[in-house]
């Protein structure tokens, strides 16, 4: 039991300051106080489950993945393409997760199937931006992308990469339907989001499209701009 506390400690402290939360901003997120998530972490207290839970939920994770342990067959995943999910946003856009999920993963991968004039934040709504990193390669049509002001067409066959923090916003051009693969290193409360919403599907269960709480929006169904 003591080697168990001590992993789960060390992860709600991990996962704390790599979402740059303090105790409180924890506590207000989980709705567990601020002293009692550090006696968690300085194994002064044993938690509940149900405290455990509310802690996971503020770190947008899984108690799955905060109870689990880790061992080197997990940090591999494979996919089969028949066990593929997929999340209907909206009448607009489709995903299509492309990766299995591997404990502490920063890379993701999607297959986005977008309608004409839709993607991620149309002309005239605000430009996105968060801390990351993507690379959007057209399979069919183009997108219209625009980043800090620039405007550019990216064909099919084309690729572009681009730091995620500077303002973008890019759509399905020409009147007509856009298929892309989009790869990312996304913050960590974003990469939960999208994982438990996989997860959700996996197990049967709603995936519950809405936004986290602090999260960029990013392929997130109650976006108009989608």
């Amino acid at each position: 039991m003591d080697d168990d506390l001590k992993r789960i400690a060390a992860r709600i402290r991990s996962w704390r300051d790599e979402a740059g939360l303090t105790l409180q901003k924890l506590g207000e997120r989980s709705g567990v106080s601020a002293s009692t998530i550090h006696k968690i972490e300085n194994l002064q207290t044993v938690p509940t489950i149900a405290v455990l839970l509310k802690v996971a939920n503020g770190l947008n994770r899984r108690l799955g993945e905060l109870l689990e342990e880790i061992d080197a067959g997990k940090q591999v995943a494979i996919l089969r393409r028949k066990d593929r999910k997929s999340l209907s946003m909206s009448e607009h856009i489709n995903i299509e997760h492309l990766v299995g999920m591997i404990p502490r993963n920063r890379l993701d991968i999607w297959r986005v199937h977008l309608k004409a004039g839709r993607g991620a934040g149309r002309p005239g709504t605000d430009a996105w931006h968060f801390r990351g990193e993507v690379v959007l390669f057209v399979e069919e049509g183009c997108i219209e992308f625009e980043l800090n002001g620039d405007s550019y067409l990216v064909e099919t066959g084309d690729s572009i990469h681009f730091e995620a923090d500077l303002p973008h916003r890019w759509v399905a051009g020409r009147e007509e339907p856009a298929t892309l693969i989009a790869v990312a290193i996304i913050p960590k409360h974003l990469q939960s989001d999208l994982m438990s919403r996989v997860a959700a599907m996996t197990e049967n269960e709603s995936p519950g499209l809405r936004q986290a709480e602090g999260s960029a929006p990013v392929f997130t169904a109650d976006r108009e701009a989608v």
